[in-house]
């Protein structure tokens, strides 16, 4: 399975494509803004996870502390 996130300016933007995925048996889900902000949440989160480790003390002389 595969998953896309689409957003519009205009709600009849939406409605096509909502139609077009309905006709080709597609399902759809509209998402509230706080599951639309968790999801980019943890998109920052998962590429954070790839960076490298870095140690306490350079975080602290980062923050100036």
């Amino acid at each position: 399975m595969e998953t896309i996130l689409i957003s519009a300016d205009k709600k009849s933007d939406l409605t096509i494509l909502l139609n077009l995925a309905k006709k080709l048996g597609m399902t759809t889900k509209a998402l509230t803004r706080a599951e639309v902000d968790d999801w980019k949440f943890a998109q920052k989160i998962e590429a954070g996870m790839k960076t490298a480790t870095t140690s306490r003390s350079s975080v602290m002389k980062a923050l100036g502390k």
